[in-house]
């Protein structure tokens, strides 16, 4: 039996797939992973890129200052840094809550340095980069400016901030 012809009909069959399988071999990629970190203000749920996170703090103590803009609720103390802290509610449209937010996420970039005031950490996980899609055009208001993509979480979609959008927004 020389040729394929003469060969029984499951060898030729078991032929076929390995050479079916050698050509459509898998490459392995190492793709570019990122941290993100997923957090609740209100129902809805938003994420940084974790690489702007540098703490995620209890809400203490915020210290009012008269005249800060109404997105600034005061000023923190960590380890003897005075952070301001804002209020990323009010870029959103969302209604104050009566409940206040238990945690802030210490944001800081090369000009940047902030305290988010945030009602949970629900986890912080590494995504492939190629995971992250644009944003909804249907996402509306401030918040469509200060979102830069949108990732899959749970079986949810959760916008992804851009740390330097929200700086621009707040020095204005």
């Amino acid at each position: 039996m020389s040729t394929n012809d003469e060969k029984p009909k499951s060898e030729r069959i078991i032929d076929d797939l390995k050479r079916r399988q050698q050509e459509n071999k898998i490459v392995d990629v190492d793709e570019k992973m990122i941290k993100i970190v997923i957090f609740s203000i209100g129902s809805k749920r938003y994420a940084f890129y974790g690489s702007s996170v540098k703490e995620i703090l209890p809400a203490g103590t915020i210290s009012w200052i008269p005249s800060l803009p109404d997105f600034l609720p005061g000023l923190i103390t960590i380890r003897g840094d005075i952070e301001s802290v804002v209020d990323i509610r009010y870029f959103l449209g969302e209604i104050s809550s009566s409940i206040p937010c238990k945690y802030i996420a210490l944001v800081v970039t090369d000009s940047f340095r902030a305290g988010i005031l945030v009602d949970s950490i629900d986890d912080v996980t590494d995504i492939p980069l190629s995971a992250i899609r644009p944003p909804l055009t249907t996402l509306g208001g401030v918040a469509r400016e200060l979102v830069c993509g949108e990732v899959e979480w749970c079986r949810e979609t959760v916008a992804l901030f851009d740390i330097a959008k929200l700086e621009s927004r707040i020095t204005l």
